[in-house]
């Protein structure tokens, strides 16, 4: 059961490569060549799924030996783990020549299963 925590913290921590690969075009003047309503959209939201995996991850590393002692968290820590499946499909659907997008889909995958078959 300590292996789902290390891949949660896996899936936080992609979560803090993701902001960091944020930081680095707008550092290095690389978004110039948007609109300023666009640089803004885009940097909302690539923080916003760095963010969703930061805290998403440290939840389940928090809950999941909880949900066993506590039923009603069963519900919140299944709709966690639906969040992040999303998330990572979502992450090699649209950036499929990303490896961080595969890592991410990689940990989630297994988050998803070890927490499911661990119950």
């Amino acid at each position: 059961m300590k292996y789902i925590r290390y891949i949660a913290m896996a899936v936080a921590t992609m979560g803090v490569v993701h902001i960091a690969a944020t930081f680095t075009p707008l550092i290095n003047g690389g978004l110039e060549v948007l609109s300023p309503a666009k640089q803004q959209a885009m940097t909302y939201m690539s923080l916003m799924c760095g963010m969703l995996l930061i805290v998403c991850g440290l939840l389940v590393a928090m809950l999941h030996s909880k949900v066993k002692e506590h039923p009603f968290l069963r519900r919140p820590y299944l709709l966690i783990l639906g969040v992040l499946c999303i998330d990572g499909i979502a992450a090699v659907a649209f950036m499929p020549h990303n490896p961080f997008a595969w890592l991410v889909f990689i940990f989630v995958g297994s988050l998803v299963i070890t927490s499911t078959f661990n119950e």
